[in-house]
């Protein structure tokens, strides 16, 4: 279930116009796989009503984020399935290598740095390990 409808995008949010309401309704399905992603899928299946409503928010903002980043990067697919950009030239003894480290870095560049920050302040990023009892 996307954490965002339509016109949260467009009315609320107010986000770089998507191409159409197809493209813009894609965008957010692929945007809330992405939250679910780094997140952990903690929100997988949860009804956003449970948390708190700043939590709410910013749960909301950091998918529209995803979703303008999509849009003013050409769509999803251009950031999900990667670049046939080359990310590496040598010629005789010179070579160039493009910066991250392989896969890694790939994977952040599907990010938003928005969400992350949105996301920072929720506890959802959390990796560790919880102790109860």
């Amino acid at each position: 279930m996307p954490y965002i409808t339509p016109e949260y995008y467009n009315n609320v949010y107010i986000g770089a116009a998507a191409p159409d309401s197809s493209e813009l309704e894609k965008y957010i399905n692929r945007a809330t796989d992405i939250i679910d992603q780094v997140t952990n899928y903690n929100l997988y299946g949860q009804k956003l009503e449970k948390f708190p409503p700043l939590i709410q928010d910013l749960i909301m903002k950091a998918t529209a984020a995803q979703v303008e980043f999509y849009v003013m990067k050409g769509g999803d697919a251009a950031i999900n399935a990667g670049s046939d950009e080359m990310d590496s030239v040598s010629v005789g003894s010179f070579s160039y290598s493009k910066g991250g480290n392989g896969s890694e870095g790939n994977q952040a560049a599907r990010v938003s740095p928005s969400v992350l920050s949105y996301l920072a302040h929720t506890g959802l990023l959390y990796r560790g390990v919880s102790v109860h009892g």
